[in-house]
């Protein structure tokens, strides 16, 4: 898998550069990038996760938000983005992860899932057939199964079945390739995350060969469409007046946009 992802970093001088350059040198995976003061721009190559390189500039004191992410063989296949949030019906819900789709080839699919701010453990993670969180589970539908088999792993259940994501320190990453679903698939659907441990359709009864026994989702996020590679050069929402910065600092902190 490489990908390359385009970053708008809050940067003002060459100190700035010279940091961003510093900690993205030491990011296994990354073969490439190039900074941009002018542009405000950080583009980088290699088999890395968006969520993985962002990390690494906030941690060199800089805001910085993915822009987009597109096959490295250049042009843009599709990209799809999921904020998951928890009890989306809720006025007190908030940002819990966010998950990142990105068609790398005509046959594969990369998938980026970082999750946040719940109890340590392993949660089931699945794609649901409905993109509507106003009751969270039940209005998210079942699994995206159109294959209409028995649920199981990523390579043989539901077309939607993801595994598991284990939350350590108060944060879970799940990242993995797939051909069994393209971008455009899943676009309007939503992706839940279960309130315990998927058993892979092995643990035997109904509800194993349904969910993997996962109970029901804890938080969810509708999938949609996102900007690929250099398609979107806003700085300033124009619904909220944020700059981007900011609209990233308040997901971070978990409100909801």
């Amino acid at each position: 898998m490489a990908i390359k992802i385009q970053l708008a970093v809050d940067m003002v001088c060459q100190s700035c550069v010279d940091d961003v350059s510093r900690v993205l040198a030491g990011v296994e995976g990354v073969d490439s990038f190039d900074v941009s003061l002018a542009e405000k721009q950080v583009v980088v190559e290699g088999a890395v996760r968006p969520s993985v390189v962002l990390a690494a500039i906030k941690d060199s004191g800089r805001a910085a938000v993915v822009r987009g992410a597109g096959s490295s063989s250049g042009g843009n296949i599709g990209a799809a983005v999921c904020i998951v949030e928890e009890g989306r019906a809720l006025s007190d819900s908030k940002t819990r992860g966010l998950a990142r789709f990105v068609q790398v080839s005509d046959s594969l699919c990369f998938v980026d899932i970082t999750i946040g701010g719940i109890a340590d453990g392993a949660y089931g993670v699945a794609i649901h057939e409905c993109g509507d969180l106003s009751n969270v589970p039940a209005s998210c539908g079942g699994h995206w199964n159109p294959d209409g088999v028995a649920h199981g792993d990523r390579s043989s259940g539901h077309r939607g079945d993801m595994g598991n994501v284990v939350v350590s320190g108060g944060q879970g990453d799940l990242a993995f390739e797939t051909d069994r679903f393209k971008v455009w698939e899943v676009i309007g659907r939503s992706l839940v995350i279960g309130a315990g441990p998927d058993d892979l359709g092995a643990g035997g009864g109904a509800q194993s060969r349904d969910d993997g026994g996962s109970g029901p989702g804890i938080l969810a996020g509708v999938i949609a469409r996102s900007a690929g590679l250099f398609e979107n050069d806003k700085r300033i929402c124009a619904c909220s007046g944020n700059t981007l910065w900011e609209e990233a600092r308040l997901i971070g902190e978990g409100h909801r946009l």
